[in-house]
């Protein structure tokens, strides 16, 4: 009988040290992965967080305006060459800004603005054909030409209020 009970204790002693020794393994890797994965992990996941795309009512809240040809810079007393002018729609009275010729083209799609068409201005003072920029900040909601969020820029304006 206490031969047995002898033996009984060596294995449950074995037991124990294995399990021991597995746990301290098992701690060791884990943390080992964990410390060379976190840091790739935490990078993914800041990229994938950056690049959330803005809500309809964020767009439909940016300026809009229509872009008009003028004829005649000169009467206008405008030096340099001279693209159009944008009129912003809604606005009583009407607000003007004056672009320049290379101002005068949709950066996204590279073409002209065509006189008529509307423009959606963003925060940071870039502006684009509507139907561009509108696709554009579904997907990411920053300006396409210097990565201003607008979903940034809309939180802190209404934080003010």
């Amino acid at each position: 009988m206490m031969h047995q009970l002898y033996w009984l204790c060596i294995v449950f002693l074995a037991f124990d040290v294995f399990f021991v020794v597995f746990c301290v393994a098992l701690a060791c890797v884990v943390g080992i992965a964990v410390c060379c994965c976190l840091p790739c992990i935490i990078a993914i996941l800041y990229a994938v967080a950056d690049q959330e795309g803005a809500s309809e009512e964020d767009i439909h809240q940016l300026s809009k305006y229509k872009f008009h040809k003028v004829g005649d810079p000169e009467k206008l007393e405008i030096s340099g060459p001279f693209g159009g002018i944008m009129i912003e729609c809604g606005s009583d009275p009407p607000v003007e800004h004056t672009l320049s010729a290379e101002d005068a083209e949709c950066c996204i799609c590279l073409s002209p603005y065509d006189d008529g068409v509307e423009l959606r201005g963003l925060p940071c003072g870039h502006h684009f054909h509507c139907s561009c920029i509108d696709k554009w900040l579904r997907i990411n909601a920053t300006c396409p030409l210097c990565k201003f969020n607008i979903l940034k820029s809309n939180n802190h304006g209404t934080e003010e209020v």
